[in-house]
């Protein structure tokens, strides 16, 4: 199992040096150090768990967004594994694939609703960038997580703003 931090350090539920100070830095949140306890724990009595690879984590309001790969996300997807971590975080779950494409992030945010364009913009006077996102106007109150939620994650995620433009 890959984790955020040391497999010892999920065990023994203490930081080493290394995952204190990625820790200090903010490269590893408090989600990530509690999840990976959680998944640790639940992988002495599910045996599959000891192939995935957890890479982080996001927390929002009412949603705890779990980044891994892609072939893991079956794995996770069972219902009592999602049940322990809701019931542990009081919060919904998702699952997303670590990409740094933006657009499989998008579609991978709002699937089963289909994603027209992830356009990236460049920003005058440095250049700094930011997404469009473009999605038919007719899925506007059918998407799976309220739309603020999904502008939060492509930003925390990509690390640059997003948007999101009904065309």
């Amino acid at each position: 199992m890959k984790l955020p931090i040391c497999t010892i350090d999920a065990q023994t539920n203490t930081l080493c040096r290394k995952c204190k100070q990625l820790h200090r830095e903010g490269r590893i949140s408090d989600a990530d150090i509690e999840l990976s306890k959680l998944l640790i724990d639940m992988s002495k009595s599910n045996k599959d768990l000891k192939n995935i690879t957890f890479y982080s984590s996001y927390e929002l309001s009412d949603v705890v967004m779990i980044i891994t790969r892609k072939q893991d996300v079956p794995i996770l997807s069972s219902p009592e594994i999602i049940d322990k971590i809701k019931e542990y975080t009081q919060k919904q779950v998702r699952f997303l694939e670590k990409t740094n494409d933006p657009k499989k992030l998008v579609e991978s945010l709002v699937d089963p609703i289909p994603v027209l364009n992830v356009t990236t913009l460049y920003i005058p006077p440095f250049s700094d960038k930011e997404y469009k996102i473009e999605i038919s106007k007719n899925y506007k109150n059918d998407l799976p997580i309220p739309e603020e939620i999904v502008v939060q994650t492509v930003t925390s995620v990509l690390n640059t703003h997003a948007y999101i433009e009904f065309v």
